[in-house]
């Protein structure tokens, strides 16, 4: 892992790039790969350095081997990954049943606008995509989000930041399980 941002809560600068590899033995042997990369640019700020505006980009892509068990592969859909979309509504089904896939590869892009000064409230629009299939060369079921949110963080709560978002699916693959409103309370995206 490899962490330059300057903040924890909201980082208006820096990256993060993160990559895991596991193998997992026992009853089910199978591989487990992992990308994560983060991006945060600074496009305005007032001259004291408050009220900034950013520009922040989030990338994933994972593959897991053909004999991974369904409850370890992946699924897509909710406020970390695609808005939009319920938590793992996204991925091959099966007769209606969400099997997970083999490889995901996910992008998004989101500004966010203080409405304070303090940055403590601030607006967020957003473009989330990707996909999670059963192969890795299998792009025909690329997702696309877009929406805007609010973001608190309230200081009374450690700070923990909270977020309201509203994702509309501007391209579904069929089975796919829509959902509008996302709500997230923690650190992480």
């Amino acid at each position: 892992m490899r962490d330059t941002r300057n903040s924890f809560i909201r980082p208006t600068e820096g990256s993060q790039i993160e990559f895991s590899y596991e193998e997992v033995t026992g009853e089910h042997t199978f591989p487990l790969i992992n990308l994560l990369a983060n991006k945060y640019w600074t496009t305005f700020q007032r001259a004291d350095g408050s009220g900034r505006h950013v520009l922040v980009y989030h990338g994933q892509a994972g593959w897991a081997g053909t004999t991974t068990p369904v409850y370890e592969r992946f699924f897509a859909g909710g406020f970390t990954t695609i808005r939009g979309f319920q938590f793992r509504g996204v991925g091959p089904n099966i007769n209606g049943f969400m099997v997970g896939g083999d490889f995901m590869l996910l992008n998004s892009l989101e500004y966010q606008v203080p409405v304070k000064a303090d940055d403590q409230i601030y607006l967020v629009g957003f473009v989330d995509s990707g996909t999670v299939s059963p192969r890795i060369n299998d792009f025909d079921t690329y997702r696309v989000a877009a929406g805007f949110g609010v973001r608190f963080v309230i200081p009374m709560l450690g700070p923990t930041p909270i977020a309201l978002d509203f994702g509309f699916p501007l391209h579904k693959a069929p089975g796919d399980i829509t959902q509008v409103f996302n709500f997230w309370m923690g650190f992480t995206r």
